[in-house]
């Protein structure tokens, strides 16, 4: 399957601006939280633990995994995402050129299989898991980042963004659909955080706001952090 068939967007068009995003304030407040809700979900101890990440792009969250002391492997549709992320020289981590849709590894390959916004932007989301599901070793965890459907931030640049931009091909999930999708497949943790205010004066105060919102089950937030227990 060629990338215009396996993603939803060209993500080659992104791959020399992407990770601007995380340069912002806005953006790297979104990293800030997204990255708290993800620790929850990975076990306490990763040395010597095999991770891999489906839709890695320019291995922003790859260096994140590995940091955190997975032995990660990268991959994704994008020649040019991955160009960029090796171009980043991370240590122990290595990038392919590959689609999720049938990943290149034997059954059981990993400890760990994760995919950070990347769901949103597969043509065969149940096909991408499946293969995820195949390729991580049992007893053992898939670990999702999921743009939400609910919030409104997200559903703001669906209708304003560009046709051409990859929120305007995204299939975004709200919590209780991702639910849903993933029960049949083993057990399911979700919770929701992202609550970055919309002025921009309010974002330093962001780390105050998004655990209130989530204690009093707020839904809404920008991101969605599972985890699939197989």
């Amino acid at each position: 399957m060629n990338e215009s068939k396996a993603s939803r967007f060209d993500f080659d068009l992104l791959a020399d601006s992407y990770d601007n995003w995380y340069a912002g304030r806005r953006g790297a407040m979104y990293d800030r939280l997204e990255k708290k809700l993800i620790v929850d979900f990975l076990p306490a101890k990763a040395e010597g633990k095999k991770l891999l990440e489906v839709g890695c792009g320019t291995g922003h969250w790859s260096r994140f995994f590995r940091e955190y002391g997975f032995e990660v492997t990268g991959l994704d549709t994008s020649e040019r995402m991955i160009n960029a992320a090796l171009q980043k020289n991370i240590v122990n981590v290595s990038f392919l050129i590959a689609d999720g849709h049938l990943l290149p590894f034997a059954n059981d390959s990993f400890d760990l299989t994760a995919a950070i916004t990347t769901l949103e932007f597969v043509r065969d989301t149940e096909a991408v898991l499946r293969e995820m599901i195949r390729c991580t070793r049992k007893p053992g965890r898939i670990l999702l980042g999921v743009l939400n459907g609910l919030s409104k931030a997200n559903r703001q640049r669906q209708r304003q963004d560009s046709p051409k931009s990859p929120y305007a091909a995204a299939r975004l999930f709200s919590p209780v659909e991702l639910k849903e999708f993933l029960e049949p497949f083993g057990q399911v943790e979700i919770t929701v955080g992202g609550f970055v205010p919309a002025q921009s004066w309010l974002i330093p105060f962001a780390p105050l706001v998004d655990p209130i919102a989530r204690i009093f089950g707020g839904q809404k937030g920008a991101f969605i952090a599972a985890v699939l227990k197989l």
